[in-house]
């Protein structure tokens, strides 16, 4: 990484005054970046979310009545899919009593 990419991540991306970003590590640089990118990133998610709850809502105004169009009937975002597949299916104490449902 070059003193010029350093200083475009400091004094652009971060905002640091030159003083602040010359007293920082590259670990302590490194965070404030990787920090910086998170915030960004779930920004991004809700309103990426928020815009599929809006459509939702203004699709059910012209769907007809009982029918109901939900927020993920019109898209799965990928952040959503990998949070489903980590999500254990069972919890310890509802595995166990299924294994013992399933014995008798």
């Amino acid at each position: 990484m070059t003193w010029n990419r350093i200083e475009e991540l400091g004094l652009g991306l971060l905002g640091l005054s030159p003083a602040a970003l010359y007293s920082l590590t590259f670990e302590e640089l490194g965070n404030a970046v990787r920090g910086k990118r998170q915030s960004e990133e779930i920004r991004e998610r809700s309103d990426w979310e928020r815009t599929r709850w809006q459509t939702a809502l203004l699709l059910n105004v012209h769907t007809k009545k009982g029918a109901k169009i939900t927020p993920k009937d019109l898209a799965v975002f990928p952040w959503e899919k990998a949070a489903h597949k980590n999500k254990p299916q069972l919890d310890g104490r509802r595995m166990l009593q299924s294994l013992v449902k399933n014995r008798k």
